[in-house]
C-alpha cells in the first residue's frame, strides 16, 4: 500500500471544453451566476451553493446534537450523578436523537447528493432548481422551529421514536410533543421535495450514453434512498397527523378506551423507521463505492452486484419493521417471519462489503485520508451488522431490547457507518468544491481521534447493555457495576468532539491556504472530475457523451449535444439515456422562500393554537406556490420533467392514503366489532352519487385535455369549468354527508369515526387543492400561457385530479363497502 498523495491530473481541453475561457463560456458564466446581492443570496438556485449550505447547516445541527450528547455523557460519567435532572435528560436524549436522525444524517447526505448529482450525470443543474431552494429553506426553518422549543422550555421529551401513550396528552400535556409532531411534518415536506428532485434528475437528466448500467454507484444509492423516502416518509406523516389530531382535537387513534391502540403508533413509526435506517446508510455506501475504486486504481469489481444489492436493501428494508417490536407480545408466527426477514436483509449488505474487499484485494491501495475513513466505515459497519443479526434472533432480542446493547448497535450502524462515510466524502470531494486540498496530516489526526473516540464511546455500551443497563435512564446506582464502561464512553465522546474540531480547523485553514487541487487531484474516473475545481457556474459547456462507467479512465468521453447559450441542460431517456432534447432550467426566485415562510407561519401558529394566523399562513403558502409555478416563468419547456415530478408527488400522496387505510384496517382487527355497536355503517346512497359526480369530473377534464392539445379553446374552457363545478358539487355533497353522520357521533366518539373523518377529510382537502390547481390552469389559459403548443401545465394538473378521483374509488371500497362484509 502507498501513502503518498496522488498528483493532479487534468482532462484534455477538447473534452471538458472548459480549460480555455471562450466568449461563449463567459456568456454562460454571466447567465448562470448568482448575483452578488442580498436578493441573489436568498434566491440562488445553484445546486452547488445550496448543497454546501445543506452541509454547513446540517453540521451546525450536528454540533447542537453533539453538545447534547456531551451533557448526557457527563451526567452518566459516574453513578448517582445529578448534573441534570430527569426531565432535562429526557429532553436532551430526545433532541439528540431527533437532531442526529432528522437534522444531520439525512440532510448532510442530501447536501452532498445535491452538490454531486448534476456533476456526476453531466448536467448543468437539478431538474427543479427552485424546488431545491425551497427544500433547503424548509429544512432550515423546520430545524429552527424544533429547536425553538428550548426557548419556551418545552423541548420534545418522549424519545426520537415518540412512543404512545407516553406521547399522548394524558401523560404529556405540555407543547413538547407538538413541537415534535408539527416540526417533523414540516421537515417531511422538505425531505419529500428533495427526494422528488433527486429521482427526476437522476432518471431524466443523465448525460447521453449514461445508461442505467453505466450510472455511478453513488447515484444508485441516491436513487434508491430517494424512492424509499417517497414511500416511507408518508408512514411517519400519517402517524404524526394521527397523534396531533388525538392530542389537540380529541380524536382516538392510540387510546384503547376509544377503540384505538398504542401499538398502531409503533407499527406506523417503524414502517418508516426501519427503511429510514437504510435511507441514511445507503448514500454512505454509494460514496464508498466511488472512493474505493479511485484509491485502488481500478474499476469496482462487481459493479452490477453492488447496484442490485443497493436496490434489494432498500426493498427488503420495508419488510422488517416488526424487528423493533419483538417484545410487544405479537403472535409467534409473525415474529418468526420478521425474524427471518431481519436476517435476510443482511445478505445484500454483505454482498456489497464482499465486493469492496475483493476490489481492495486486487487493487493498488493508496492510503489517503479519504481511504482511511472508507476502511474504518467497513470495519464499523461490519460490527454493527453482526450485532444486528444477533438482535434478529428473537430470544436474544428479548434479553437485549431497551438496553444499551441496542444503543451500541444503532450507533455502529448509523453513526459509525454514516459519519465515517460522510468524513470520507468530505475529504474526497472538498477539492472539487473548493479548489483546495485538505491537509493530510491534520486529516489523519482527525481520523485517528475519531476512530479511537468512536470505538471507545460505543463498544463499552455493548458491555453496559449485557450487564443490564436500560436505555434512556438518567442515572444508575454504584452497585450496578456500570461505572467503568460509562466512564470510558464519556471519554470517547470528548475524543470525538476533538476530532470534529480538528476537521473544522482543517477546513478553515485549507479554504485559503491549502494546496491548489487541480481538476482531478485523485485521478478518478467519473464525470464530476471532468470539470474545473471548483466547477464553473454552468458545470459543462456541452453535454458529455458517455461510453463507459469510468469515462475519464477509458478516455472515451466526447463532447455531446451542443446546448445553446441559455439556461438549458440535456434531457435523456430513462433506461438508455438517449438524447431527448434540451430542458429549460429557471433562474432564482423569491417565491420558493415565501412558500417556506408561509409554512413556517402556519406551523408556528398551530403550535400556538392561533388558528386564524395558521389560515393566513396557509393562504400565503398557496399564493406563493401559485406565483412560483405560473407558466412562462418556471415550468415552461419542462413539460415532460414536470410530469415526472407530478407523478412522484401522486405516488407519495398515494402512500399516505395507503398508511391511513392500513391504520383503519389495523384498528378494525384489534376491535371486536368494526364499526362498534351503537355506530351505524355509513350510508351508500349519497357516496355513490358523490362517486358519479367525481368520475364525471374526470371525464370532463379528459375532454379538456384533448381539446387544449388540438387548439379547441372554447371546448377546453367548457371542460374545465364543468370539472370545477362537479368537484365543487362533490365537496358540497360531502359536507351534507358529514352533517348527517354527525348525528350518529363525531370523530371524537370512537376510533372508527376518527378514521372515517380523517381519511375522507384529507381526501376532501386534496379535492379542494385540485380545484385550485385546475382554476389556476384555466386562468393561465385565459392569459395566453397555456396553448395547444404549450399544454403541459394543464395536463400535469390533470394528472393530479385523476389521482384524487382514483383515491376516492379506493376510499369508497374500503370505508363504505367493506363494513358490509362484517357481521
Amino acid at each position: 500500500m502507498k501513502s503518498a498523495p496522488i498528483p493532479s491530473s487534468r482532462p484534455p481541453d477538447d473534452v471538458s471544453g472548459q480549460s480555455l475561457e471562450s466568449d461563449e463560456q463567459k456568456r454562460l458564466n454571466k447567465l448562470w451566476e448568482t448575483p452578488a446581492t442580498l436578493y441573489g443570496w436568498l434566491t440562488t438556485v445553484d445546486h452547488k451553493t445550496l448543497g454546501i449550505r445543506y452541509i454547513i447547516t446540517a453540521f451546525a445541527f450536528f454540533a447542537a446534537g453533539g453538545i447534547e450528547a456531551l451533557i448526557m455523557r457527563m451526567q452518566l460519567v459516574k453513578p448517582d450523578n445529578h448534573l441534570v435532572g430527569p426531565q432535562a435528560y429526557n429532553e436532551l436524549f430526545t433532541m439528540h436523537g431527533v437532531t442526529m436522525m432528522f437534522l444531520f444524517i439525512q440532510p448532510v447526505l442530501s447536501g452532498l447528493s445535491f452538490y454531486l448529482t448534476p456533476l456526476m450525470i453531466g448536467a448543468r443543474e437539478l431538474a427543479f432548481p427552485r424546488l431545491n431552494s425551497f427544500s433547503y429553506y424548509a429544512f432550515l426553518f423546520a430545524g429552527l422551529l424544533i429547536y425553538g422549543s428550548f426557548l419556551v422550555s418545552a423541548a420534545p421529551n418522549a424519545g426520537w421514536f415518540n412512543y404512545t401513550p407516553l406521547a399522548s396528552k394524558q401523560f404529556n400535556a405540555g407543547p413538547n410533543i407538538d413541537f415534535y409532531t408539527i416540526g417533523l411534518l414540516f421537515l417531511g415536506v422538505a425531505t419529500t421535495a428533495g427526494a422528488v428532485n433527486s429521482v427526476v434528475s437522476i432518471l431524466k437528466l443523465r448525460a447521453p450514453g449514461m445508461s442505467l448500467d453505466r450510472m455511478p454507484l453513488f447515484l444508485w444509492s441516491s436513487l434508491t434512498t430517494s424512492l424509499a423516502i417517497l414511500m416511507a416518509m408518508p408512514a411517519l406523516s400519517a402517524s404524526l397527523i394521527f397523534l396531533e389530531l388525538e392530542r389537540n382535537w380529541g380524536f382516538h387513534f392510540f387510546d384503547p378506551n376509544g377503540g384505538g391502540s398504542a401499538l398502531l403508533w409503533q407499527h406506523l413509526f417503524w414502517v418508516f423507521g426501519h427503511p429510514w435506517v437504510y435511507i441514511v446508510f445507503l448514500p454512505a455506501t454509494g460514496m464508498l463505492s466511488m472512493i474505493i475504486p479511485a484509491f485502488c486504481r481500478r474499476p469496482m469489481i462487481g459493479h452490477t452486484i453492488v447496484a442490485l444489492s443497493t436496490v434489494m436493501t432498500g426493498l427488503i428494508g420495508f419488510g422488517v419493521w416488526v424487528h423493533h417490536m419483538f417484545a410487544t407480545g405479537l403472535p409467534q408466527l409473525s415474529i418468526g417471519f420478521f425474524a427471518a426477514a431481519s436476517m435476510t436483509v443482511s445478505i445484500p449488505s454483505a454482498m456489497t462489503i464482499a465486493v469492496w474487499v475483493v476490489t481492495l484485494w486486487y487493487g493498488r491501495v493508496v492510503l489517503t485520508t479519504p481511504m482511511l475513513f472508507a476502511l474504518a466505515f467497513i470495519a464499523q459497519f461490519v460490527i454493527g451488522g453482526i450485532t444486528g443479526v444477533m438482535t434478529a434472533a428473537v430470544p436474544f432480542d428479548w434479553q437485549a431490547t431497551d438496553t444499551y446493547f441496542i444503543v451500541a448497535h444503532l450507533h455502529y450502524v448509523l453513526a459509525g457507518g454514516t459519519l465515517f462515510g460522510v468524513m470520507a466524502a468530505l475529504y474526497y470531494w472538498f477539492p472539487k468544491m473548493s479548489g483546495r486540498m485538505l491537509d493530510e496530516a491534520l486529516g489523519k489526526w482527525s481520523f485517528w481521534l475519531l476512530f479511537i473516540g468512536f470505538n471507545l464511546t460505543f463498544f463499552p455500551m455493548h458491555i453496559s447493555g449485557l450487564l443490564g443497563m436500560p436505555r434512556r435512564v438518567y442515572t444508575y446506582g454504584a452497585w450496578e457495576n456500570l461505572a467503568l464502561p460509562n466512564l470510558l464512553s464519556t471519554l470517547g465522546t470528548f475524543l470525538q468532539a476533538v476530532a470534529i474540531l480538528v476537521l473544522l480547523v482543517n477546513i478553515l485553514r485549507s479554504r485559503k491556504r491549502g494546496a491548489v487541487a487541480g481538476d482531478n487531484p485523485w485521478r478518478a474516473g467519473t464525470l464530476e472530475w471532468m470539470t474545473t475545481s471548483p466547477p464553473p457556474e454552468y458545470n459543462f459547456l456541452n453535454a458529455p457523451l458517455v461510453k463507459s462507467r469510468y469515462p475519464l479512465w477509458t478516455k472515451d468521453v466526447e463532447s455531446g449535444p451542443a446546448l445553446s447559450n441559455d439556461r438549458l441542460t440535456a434531457s435523456t431517456s430513462v433506461l438508455d439515456a438517449e438524447f431527448a432534447g434540451p430542458v429549460y432550467l429557471p433562474e432564482g426566485s423569491l417565491w420558493p422562500v415565501w412558500v417556506a415562510v408561509g409554512l413556517l407561519v402556519t406551523c408556528s401558529a398551530l403550535l400556538a393554537r392561533m388558528n386564524i394566523v395558521a389560515v393566513v399562513g396557509a393562504v400565503l403558502t398557496a399564493f406563493s406556490v401559485a406565483r412560483w409555478v405560473r407558466p412562462g416563468s418556471a415550468v415552461e419547456g419542462n413539460g415532460d420533467i414536470a410530469r415526472w415530478g407530478m407523478v412522484l408527488l401522486c405516488v407519495t400522496e398515494a402512500a399516505l392514503f395507503a398508511y391511513f387505510l392500513a391504520g383503519y384496517f389495523y384498528l378494525g382487527v384489534v376491535n371486536s366489532a368494526w364499526p362498534p355497536p351503537g355506530i351505524e355503517k355509513p350510508s351508500l346512497t349519497l357516496p355513490l352519487i358523490m362517486t358519479l359526480v367525481l368520475v364525471s369530473s374526470s371525464a370532463t377534464l379528459t375532454v379538456a385535455d384533448w381539446a387544449i392539445g388540438r387548439g379547441r379553446t372554447m371546448l377546453y374552457r367548457i371542460g374545465v369549468v364543468s370539472t370545477v363545478l362537479l368537484g365543487s358539487g362533490f365537496l358540497t355533497l360531502q359536507a351534507i354527508e358529514y352533517t348527517g353522520e354527525l348525528k350518529h357521533g363525531g370523530p371524537t366518539m370512537h376510533a372508527y369515526l376518527s378514521m372515517f373523518y380523517t381519511i375522507t377529510g384529507f381526501h376532501g382537502v386534496h379535492v379542494f387543492v385540485g380545484l385550485l390547481l385546475i382554476s389556476w390552469a384555466l386562468l393561465q389559459e385565459l392569459r395566453g400561457y397555456v396553448t395547444s403548443e404549450r399544454p403541459a401545465y394543464a395536463r400535469n394538473v390533470s394528472v393530479y385530479w385523476h389521482f384524487v378521483d382514483a383515491v376516492w374509488l379506493v376510499i369508497l371500497t374500503v370505508l363504505y363497502l367493506t363494513p358490509r362484509l362484517y357481521n
